[in-house]
Order: C-alpha cells, then structure tokens, then sequence
C-alpha cells in the first residue's frame, strides 16, 4: 500500500506504508496533527492538509530531524534505532516492521515546506 501527497501546482511526493504509519504515529503524538486526521491520512482516501498544516509539519520534522541520526529510523513506538533494517517480514511483532527512515522524513519536510499552499494524500 501506497500514499501520494500531491500539491495544488502538481508536485507530489510517494510514501509506502512502512514509512508512512511511523510518520503518522510520530505528528500525532507530538501533538502536530490531530488523532482524527492522522487516522484519515492513514486511509487511501483523499485528505486536504492545508498549507499552514504543512508549515507546521516541516517546523516539526526540521527539529526532530536534529536529534535522528542520518543512518537512523523512527520505529511505529516513536523510538529511534539505528540497526539496520533487514526487510525481513516480522510476523510475530508486525510492529517491528514499520519505521520510517531520516532520508524519508527529510524529504516529507521539504516537500511540505515547499507546500505553501497546502497538499493532498490519497
């Protein structure tokens, strides 16, 4: 499963499932977006994030980035490893195999920086 957030002037951004549930625990849980839409942005259903939502993300994610390693990953609990992610399909903790990596939420906070006008997920 897949998401794609996608401005009003065309730009848009992938994110698989494994990257983007942490990202969701990690905005909600800090207070940055609401239990309620974290939950709507966790469905491939069209969600409206306004530009001052995107601000408020990148303002976010550019402090949290400086305590994540760059080798780094935000594991769904919101605790950070920097174990190497080995791909291997964890059935008896399904946490374990979601975390989204520093690479992945730099990009996701340039892409809502640039979002002045706010973006879509779907």
């Amino acid at each position: 499963m897949s998401w794609t957030l996608e401005t009003p002037d065309g730009r848009s951004l992938h994110v698989n499932a494994w990257n983007w549930r942490p990202t969701l625990e990690l905005l909600e849980s800090s207070g940055v977006v609401d239990a309620e839409t974290a939950e709507l942005l966790g469905y491939n259903i069209s969600v409206d994030l306004s530009g001052e939502d995107a601000q408020r993300i990148a303002t976010f994610l550019e402090g949290h980035l400086a305590a994540i390693p760059a080798d780094g990953r935000v594991l769904l609990d919101g605790s950070v490893t920097t174990e190497p992610d080995t791909f291997a399909f964890h059935r008896d903790d399904l946490a374990r195999n979601y975390s989204a990596t520093a690479e992945w939420l730099a990009r996701f906070r340039d892409f809502c920086r640039s979002a002045t006008e706010g973006f879509t997920a779907c």
